[in-house]
């Protein structure tokens, strides 16, 4: 082989060599793109990941806070109801509760009005009902005295009077006082004073009946005016 041909020999060789380095540093370089490339792609895609839905439930969905409302509503509902209809309520515990003692102390009846002073006697009964009044209190004293068990009442009309207290001055075990709504019962043996009272709504003129009773037959019928003037 002449020098001629190692010169061409070497210098095909340096451009094999410098081929192969060629391709070698594209082959680097396409590499890295395509790692960059993936990097970028996948931080892309996250950062455009849709973001997370959070479903919260409404408080007043909850059963207990539904149970709760409804049991406070119904604690409040039958409150009002209670202090509505309680004067009612008061009435009809009197009417079937005893009441006997003192209860009241009355100092102002002197300076009331007279109404007047029913009396009544026979050989087994014998009653004084005094009846006085102010514009608002009607105060009756009633003295009754019974060999044998008698009934006294006294009736009147709820939307002009209301019972506020019953004294039983003497207190006789065998004697009772029972209030309602609309009369005032006493239950007699042997002899007894009582005080009842009365709250004048309206003091416009109204009657009250005194009635006594023996064996459930009346023995004694009469009433009494009150506010004359």
């Amino acid at each position: 082989m002449n020098e001629k041909e190692n010169i061409g020999q070497t210098q095909w060789e340096k451009i094999e060599r410098q081929f192969e380095l060629e391709r070698s540093a594209s082959l680097d370089v396409d590499l890295k793109n395509e790692i960059l490339n993936k990097i970028n792609m996948n931080a892309y895609h996250q950062s455009e990941k849709k973001p997370e839905i959070i479903v919260v439930r409404s408080l007043w969905k909850k059963p207990v806070v539904k149970f709760g409302f409804v049991f406070l509503l119904g604690v409040f509902t039958g409150l009002f109801l209670f202090s509505f209809f309680q004067p009612n309520l008061k009435s009809e515990k009197n009417a079937v509760s005893e009441m006997k003692g003192t209860l009241y102390d009355s100092r102002s009846f002197d300076n009331m009005k007279t109404a007047d002073v029913l009396q009544f006697e026979n050989p087994l009964v014998k009653s004084i009902c005094n009846v006085r009044y102010s514009s608002k209190l009607v105060e009756i004293r009633i003295d009754l005295s019974s060999l044998y068990p008698v009934k006294s009442t006294l009736e009147f009309d709820y939307n002009n009077f209301e019972v506020l207290n019953i004294q039983n001055v003497t207190v006789n075990d065998q004697s009772t006082a029972l209030a309602a709504a609309n009369f005032v019962q006493i239950n007699n043996v042997g002899d007894n004073k009582f005080i009842i009272q009365l709250y004048n709504k309206n003091s416009l003129p109204h009657q009250i009946s005194f009635k006594i009773y023996q064996n459930d037959n009346p023995i004694y019928q009469n009433s009494v005016q009150v506010n004359k003037e």
